[in-house]
This record gives structure tokens, C-alpha cells and sequence, in this order.
């Protein structure tokens, strides 16, 4: 097997692909062929690395899966549910495209850098003239995010948009469109289900006390400073995990619930890093620490305000709240 991918790896690399996709679709996964597959892990890894070229395994079992995950855990093999969901992990900017971003600012010269900056992501940026019109365009909820550091009620034309002070800096929320993408993103090709953004608001984090929700959050510092929190409702999780993984979870199993989130909250974070590396933007996360306490995620928080986020996964809500 792992002479005949490396065959079609010369080939994908002649012609400048930029991934090999290896389907498992019908393979079996018995304990006596582990030193076998560990082998050909190994040599798919120092083939990847040579090459420059990533190689991903899609469409497998999940005893496989479970065996796949442990044997490419240190190396640069990937492992996706389907095609679908390694087109939109390793191509983002397909996603990207058809992201529609609002900006406002009364300050033009602002709204000119922010679209600027913006627009080199693959972003579709549109930029309000005035008060009316952004008021105008934030009510046909065409956009996918909005971003403005204006006083927007300032004008008695202007109604409905309350005033707040907003703690984080002007560097992350530029860099806010990053965690946004990369939650929906690793969210779909871990678990095959549709993930959207649906709106977000400036906020303390606000969260009823006897709310049934698993929370991770993890501290960032460096260019960027500020927590990150990773908010389910603890059906939603259930149905990301079961969906991940392929099997039922005890919906009782609290550990293996927190752990799965704390994961996706590292995997998140980590692919959020590597974007912003590559704009020569240098952040460590820390660990995540999970929570099924919402007192207990306030007082990891704190109370000031932050960007409190509505999101979606196979129809049902889940949130993401960043604050320095």
C-alpha cells in the first residue's frame, strides 16, 4: 500500500497538488496488523515530509480510526471523515469566498485598514458610508460578521444599537474572522455536520447559572492577549462527539464529554495559531481547562466585556466568547 501511494505521491507532486488523499473506504483493522500499519504510518509521515506534500486518510472505520489517531498523533498526517470535509479543512479559502465581513467605522481611514487587511484573506468585505446604511445592512443579515468601533448611537437617527465599551484590542479583532473560521471549520471536518455563524454581539459573558453547558476555555498571550471559551450545551455535544467518533456516548460519561471538549478546543486553537503564524502573528495558548459550572467559567473569565458569539452545529446552538 504504502509503495503504491508513494508512486502516486511523485506524481501529485510533479504537478503541484497540494494534498494526497489515501480513502480507507471497505478496510478492516484486526490487533495482528498493528506493526503493519504502524509501518506504513511511518513511512507515509517521512514521504510527507520529504515531499512537502500533505497526505490525509478519509473514509475509515472507527476501530481503524481509533488505531489511525494514536499511530499519526506526532506526525503531519491528517485524518478527515470524508471528502467533504478535507476539501474545506485543507482549501479555506473556498470557504472563505463566500464569508461576507461589514465594516463600519466613523473613522474612514480605519474602515479603509480593516477592509484592506481583511480582504487578503479571501474575505467578501462590504463597508457601510454611514450610520443608515450600516443600520440598513445589519438588518437584512447579509453579512457574516460585523466589525465596528464606532459610537454608533450618537446620532438621534441611529436606534436600536446600545453603546458599549469593548475591552479587546484593535490587533484581535481583526483577528477575530480566525477563531470564527477555524471553529466552523475543524467542527465540520471533525464531525461531517454543517456549521455556521449565525450573529455576535459585544457582552459580558452571560450565561445563566443553572444552564447545562460543557465550557473550555483557554488562556492566549503573546501579539495577542485575551481567553478563548468554547461554549455546548451538553446535547450539542453529544451529537458532536457521537457524530466525531462514530459510536453512542454515555450521555452520564462527564469525563469523556470534557475531554472531547477540551479537544476540539486545542484543535481549534492550534489550527487559530498556525494561520496567525503565517501572518507573523506569535500566540501561546495555554491548556484548556474545562467546566461544567457556569459560576466556575465566569470566574475563569472575569467580567469584562468580550465578543459573545452565536453559532450553530446540525441546526442546534453553541457559542464562542473571546475577551481579554
Amino acid at each position: 500500500m504504502a509503495s503504491s501511494i508513494a508512486k502516486q505521491l511523485e506524481i501529485a507532486v510533479d504537478k503541484k497538488f497540494s494534498a494526497v488523499v489515501v480513502s480507507l473506504s471497505g478496510a478492516t483493522y484486526e490487533g495482528g496488523t498493528a506493526n503493519g500499519m504502524r509501518a506504513i504510518v511511518k513511512k507515509l509521515n517521512d514521504l510527507s515530509v520529504k515531499l512537502k506534500i500533505t497526505i490525509a486518510f478519509i473514509d475509515y472505520s472507527i476501530p481503524l480510526y481509533k488505531h489511525l489517531k494514536t499511530l499519526s498523533k506526532n506526525t503531519q498526517l491528517k485524518l478527515f471523515k470524508n471528502i467533504s470535509a478535507t476539501k474545506l479543512f485543507l482549501d479555506p479559502k473556498a470557504y472563505k469566498s463566500g464569508m461576507r465581513v461589514l465594516i463600519y467605522d466613523e473613522d474612514k481611514e480605519n474602515a479603509k485598514e480593516l477592509s484592506k487587511e481583511l480582504s487578503k484573506y479571501g474575505y467578501t468585505i462590504v463597508v457601510a458610508d454611514d450610520a443608515s446604511d450600516f443600520q440598513y445592512l445589519c438588518s437584512n443579515k447579509s453579512s457574516d460578521i460585523i466589525i465596528t468601533h464606532s459610537s454608533l448611537n450618537s446620532s438621534s437617527k441611529v436606534k436600536n444599537i446600545e453603546k458599549k465599551n469593548i475591552s479587546l484590542s484593535k490587533k484581535l479583532i481583526i483577528n477575530l474572522p480566525v477563531f470564527m473560521d477555524t471553529a466552523v471549520e475543524t467542527l465540520v471536518s471533525f464531525t461531517g455536520l454543517e456549521a455556521e455563524k449565525l450573529s455576535h454581539s459585544i457582552k459580558k459573558f452571560d450565561l445563566d447559572s443553572s444552564a447545562d453547558i460543557v465550557c473550555s476555555v483557554m488562556h492566549f498571550s503573546g501579539d495577542l492577549n485575551g481567553y478563548f471559551a468554547l461554549l455546548f450545551p451538553k446535547d450539542i455535544v453529544l451529537i458532536a462527539m457521537e457524530s466525531f467518533i462514530g459510536e453512542k456516548i454515555d450521555e452520564n460519561d462527564n469525563a469523556s464529554i470534557m475531554d472531547g471538549v477540551g479537544e476540539f478546543c486545542n484543535v481549534i486553537t492550534g489550527s487559530a495559531k498556525t494561520i496567525l503564524s503565517n501572518k507573523n502573528i506569535k500566540v501561546v495558548f495555554e491548556l484548556p481547562k474545562t467546566y461544567v459550572c457556569v459560576d466556575l467559567i465566569r470566574n475563569e473569565i472575569g467580567g469584562r466585556n468580550g465578543i459573545w458569539i452565536d453559532m450553530q452545529l446540525a441546526g442546534k446552538p453553541y457559542y464562542m466568547f473571546i475577551t481579554e
